[in-house]
């Protein structure tokens, strides 16, 4: 394998690194650099990944993010992979906990599209009081004028979440037993893929911070069904949740 080409391979390798950072890799730093100045490193890069079947969403001082280009990918993350032992509704539910949590952050477009806007901090009762907000709203627009093809497809999932109470003490922290549980599992499973950082651990989980990563601006304004996303951010708002 040639120098570049290893090199190139590095690159991506870090880039599906998910917890790692141009600002604390001075490798990943260098290569960055090269990706950005130099076309023909740049073209053997998209060819890796290609072959990877890697799709390059955006470069930035801030890392380079790469996603499955196909459902068929050895990298895509696929609905069952969300949690396996759930069932449809709960899945559902689940991918709209993890649509509330992103509308918290980027509430307007606006705010989504500038990245000189950083999204501030928030907590897991305000993910929850979003979930909420969102479940009712869809709720309360059943049947009428309001309810869109896209809006049916949530259906399960509210449905499923308004049976639940908000909060079940009894039950482990991040369980399906509550609409808290289900923000909860989200959150973690945003953390574990680099979506969400935490920025203060408080001794009381529900006090702990969170805040957006630029890799889920970019999956957002990239790759997530955007009619599913602007029901969910549009429903919270009407609420007043966000």
């Amino acid at each position: 394998m040639s120098s570049i080409h290893r090199e190139a391979t590095r690159l991506l390798y870090k880039a599906m690194n998910l917890t790692g950072s141009p600002s604390t890799d001075s490798e990943y730093r260098d290569l960055l650099h090269k990706f950005r100045g130099d076309p023909t490193f740049s073209l053997a890069v998209q060819e890796a990944a290609i072959g990877l079947e890697l799709h390059i969403l955006d470069v930035s001082e801030r890392g380079l993010i790469v996603a499955p280009s196909s459902k068929e990918s050895r990298f895509s993350l696929r609905m069952v992979d969300l949690r396996g032992q759930f069932n449809a509704e709960q899945k559902v539910a689940l991918a709209m906990a993890h649509l509330a949590i992103a509308a918290v952050f980027f509430p307007t477009t606006d705010r989504l599209d500038d990245d000189a806007k950083a999204p501030l901090p928030a907590t897991l009762a305000r993910f929850r009081d979003t979930l909420l907000g969102t479940v009712n709203r869809l709720s309360d627009a059943q049947g009428s004028d309001e309810t869109t093809d896209v809006a049916e497809d949530l259906m399960p999932g509210w449905q499923y979440l308004k049976r639940l109470p908000a909060v079940n003490p009894k039950a482990e922290r991040a369980s399906a037993s509550s609409v808290d549980g289900f923000v909860r599992i989200a959150v973690n499973r945003m953390v574990e893929y680099g979506l969400l950082r935490m920025v203060r651990e408080g001794e009381d989980e529900a006090l702990s911070l969170f805040t957006a990563t630029h890799r889920l601006r970019v999956h957002l304004r990239e790759l997530t069904l955007p009619r599913l996303f602007h029901v969910t951010r549009d429903a919270a708002n009407a609420t007043g949740a966000l």
